[in-house]
């Protein structure tokens, strides 16, 4: 059955080339941008069984001939990020980057949805997982024109990058910013679970987006508008002790590549780029705690 499959327009500032990152692997950007859409496109043919595609019809009600549109939307150290349009149907499609070893991807999917399992209301939910060759990828919910929350990195304000109308960034206002590190210190709260709760969080750019409904002069829109779209892995460790765990590590600024990081001395802030108040985390702790009891 005819099938169309379109790589391209992309809705990312420049081409896809300028965000692959092949490490030392001995291969070209080029040639790395052949393998991922090569991929993409075999995750998404109506000829192969094990296709997302093939794993997601049911869910949608799409026809195997149903029209694929694969746009680049966003990057990080670990994924790339596709838009797939599938007729009416949008879903976020996280591939790894060339440098990621093969297993990561899939324990993210893996752990997003034990995450969803815990809570739905704060994660997006992962939907099906695909690997072939040196690539893996999972899709999951698509939140339109999220606002990727992080630190501008030529000043370190905390903000939101907004895609609309263009890709720009936006700061908070004070009392925003405040209640949006609350809100994130109370999620890692709440997902706690069976003893273990969230680790090798990259909370600057990476692991948390607010959705559209946001608005950041009404307080009261943050939390109900924050999702969880990482999930790398989990610490072991009580209530009590990974809330001290977390009163520990986010009152100092972290990156990736910084010492106490790569060491493994840090467990859970693995890039927080500034520090928060103990006020910030102690109203987080406090919320989180109000939400693990509305679940339960």
């Amino acid at each position: 059955m005819t099938q169309r499959i379109s790589y391209g327009p992309h809705l990312f500032p420049g081409d896809p080339e300028s965000y692959i990152r092949v490490g030392g692997l001995g291969i070209s950007v080029g040639e790395a941008h052949r393998h991922i859409q090569k991929t993409l496109v075999a995750a998404f043919s109506n000829g192969n069984p094990d296709s997302i595609l093939s794993q997601i019809s049911s869910r949608f009600g799409l026809k195997p001939d149903v029209p694929v549109e694969l746009a680049f939307m966003n990057y990080g150290n670990t994924q790339l990020v596709y838009l797939a349009t599938l007729g009416k149907v949008k879903v976020a499609v996280l591939i790894n980057q060339p440098h990621t070893p093969l297993g990561e991807v899939k324990e993210e999917f893996n752990n997003l949805g034990e995450l969803v399992g815990t809570d739905p209301r704060f994660v997006v939910e992962p939907y099906a997982y695909f690997a072939v060759g040196k690539h893996e990828l999972y899709v999951s919910w698509y939140i339109d024109k999220a606002l990727c929350i992080v630190h501008n990195p030529d000043s370190n304000i905390h903000g939101f990058y907004d895609p609309s109308p263009f890709y720009h960034f936006e700061k908070f206002i004070p009392g925003t910013s405040q209640t949006v590190n609350s809100s994130i210190i109370a999620l890692l709260v709440n997902y706690h679970e069976h003893g273990k709760g969230l680790a090798k969080t990259q909370i600057s750019g990476n692991d948390f987006i607010l959705t559209r409904g946001f608005d950041q002069y009404k307080l009261d829109t943050i939390l109900p508008n924050i999702r969880i779209i990482a999930a790398r892995g989990f610490i072991d460790a009580s209530l009590n002790e990974y809330m001290d765990v977390l009163r520990q590590e986010f009152l100092i600024d972290t990156n990736r590549n910084d010492p106490y990081v790569v060491s493994g001395k840090l467990k859970v802030n693995h890039k927080s780029k500034v520090a928060m108040t103990k006020k910030e985390i102690e109203e987080g702790i406090e919320l989180g705690l109000r939400l693990k009891k509305e679940r339960k």
